[in-house]
């Protein structure tokens, strides 16, 4: 089962990450429902972790994947509620200054 929920409304989407995003089997299924979403003509993609408790560098690099695809595709990748520590994983990385990131899933969702 994944680590993640997803919904589709007026052409955007949202996933909401689990507490653990660590990549392995999540990743695969991640990327595969990037891809999915995509196909559907999505071209705004919100990634909600306001309930990541753990990310890992394979968690990271699932991101930076989507990121990838949606761009791709012409679309756009952005993160939500980002709670602090993955924020500082973020900026370790310096996947902040690639990944846009807003305050809510809203804002998220309304921003350009």
């Amino acid at each position: 089962m994944s680590n993640y929920k997803t919904r589709i409304e007026g052409g955007k989407a949202v996933i909401t990450l689990g507490r653990n995003v660590i990549g392995g089997a999540d990743a695969l299924s991640f990327s595969s429902q990037v891809s999915d979403i995509v196909a559907t003509g999505v071209r705004r993609l919100v990634v909600d972790l306001s309930a990541v408790e753990l990310i890992n560098s394979s968690g990271l690099g699932m991101l930076a994947q989507g990121l990838t695809l949606l761009r791709k595709s012409g679309g756009t990748f952005v993160l939500a509620a980002v709670p602090d520590r993955a924020r500082k994983q973020l900026d370790i990385t310096r996947l902040s200054s690639v990944l846009a990131s807003f305050p809510t899933v809203e804002e998220a969702l309304a921003g350009e």
